[in-house]
């Protein structure tokens, strides 16, 4: 196990200035800290595509109250938007697809930035019409590649836009009265005037220190949740205690996709560990990582200030969770 002391030799090796970790036992212990810049103690950081394995929960907690299901069709949900394949033809595409990123779309490179390409938050539909700098055609569906992995930032919008439309209410209040409000999740936001008050800056590779409303994403399903490791654990605590999430749920989280047996719902899996879960953030500024167990209440969420520029297990994230396993 890491001490405070070796954490803090390894975040001046990797250049990484803020850190915040937290770790629960088998025995339901937690332990969480910061270590870094005092002033930056009880701050937010940026999860990035954490964000989806967040989503993904709210999804299973709609479909437990029979506001969503996970094999409706997503055209099901949209009330002045039809999605279509690549003739025009409206998609069958569920849910399900939608999550496990095999549903037929293919992102453009080098799409879906933060706040510096616009200064105004658009709507979802606008972002999934093309209307916007953050993607700059309208999102469809390759029917040949239907079934197929495609890691799919499109895909997390379409599914924002569904539980808006279902529920008559932006995600942002959909999050905090079927999440955040019930687990005291009180450092979670998807707000940009918070992010700008209690956000702390990220750091790139070669060094640069960006604000954060430069690491803002503003599209919250997707990549724009802002929070810390203790509520995050506080979220993977309550999925793994009975009451939050019913046994159907908690199963739904780690079953694989018929066809790739790495994509859970919400998580990554790993084949030869098939009970371990994993959920990658990482961009401007900032990357993280989060593992829970299928039949356990351990897990280890660690969220750093810096985009090291590999691979989080290549670098100092990494570095910690090898130590803690």
């Amino acid at each position: 196990m890491f001490t405070r002391e070796t954490i803090s030799e390894w975040m001046e090796k990797h250049h990484v200035s803020n850190l915040d970790l937290a770790t629960i036992t088998e025995r339901r212990e937690l332990s969480a800290f910061q270590l870094g810049d005092v002033s930056y103690e009880g701050r937010m950081f940026a999860a990035c595509s954490i964000s989806k394995f967040v989503t993904v929960i709210l999804i299973l907690k709609l479909v437990e109250d029979q506001k969503l299901n996970l094999d409706s069709e997503i055209n099901d949900y949209f009330s002045s938007f039809t999605l279509n394949d690549e003739n025009g033809i409206p998609s069958q595409i569920t849910i399900r697809q939608l999550i496990q990123h095999e549903a037929g779309i293919i992102d453009l490179p080098d799409q879906f930035g933060t706040m510096e390409q616009c200064t105004e938050i658009p709507s979802m539909e606008e972002i999934i019409l093309g209307n916007t700098p953050y993607y700059e055609r309208p999102v469809f569906i390759q029917s040949q590649e239907v079934g197929t992995f495609h890691y799919s930032d499109s895909g997390y919008c379409l599914l924002q836009h569904a539980i808006e439309q279902c529920m008559s209410n932006t995600i942002e209040k959909i999050m905090t009265e079927y999440i955040f409000a019930p687990l005291d999740m009180n450092s979670s936001s998807y707000d940009l005037e918070t992010v700008e008050q209690y956000g702390i800056d990220g750091i790139e590779p070669n060094g640069s220190v960006v604000s954060p409303q430069a690491c803002y994403y503003p599209y919250p399903a997707v990549s724009g949740l802002w929070t810390t490791a203790s509520d995050l654990a506080t979220l993977v605590n309550a999925i793994t205690t009975e009451g939050f999430l019913n046994k159907e749920s908690k199963r739904v989280l780690f079953t694989p996709s018929s066809t790739n047996a790495e994509v859970g719902h919400g998580l990554f899996v790993n084949p030869k560990e098939p009970s371990k879960g994993f959920s990658f953030g990482w961009g401007i500024g900032f990357q993280s990582i989060l593992v829970m167990e299928k039949n356990s209440p351990k897990s280890f969420i660690c969220l750093s200030n810096r985009n090291e520029g590999v691979h989080q297990l290549e670098g100092l994230i990494g570095q910690l969770l090898r130590t803690y396993t």
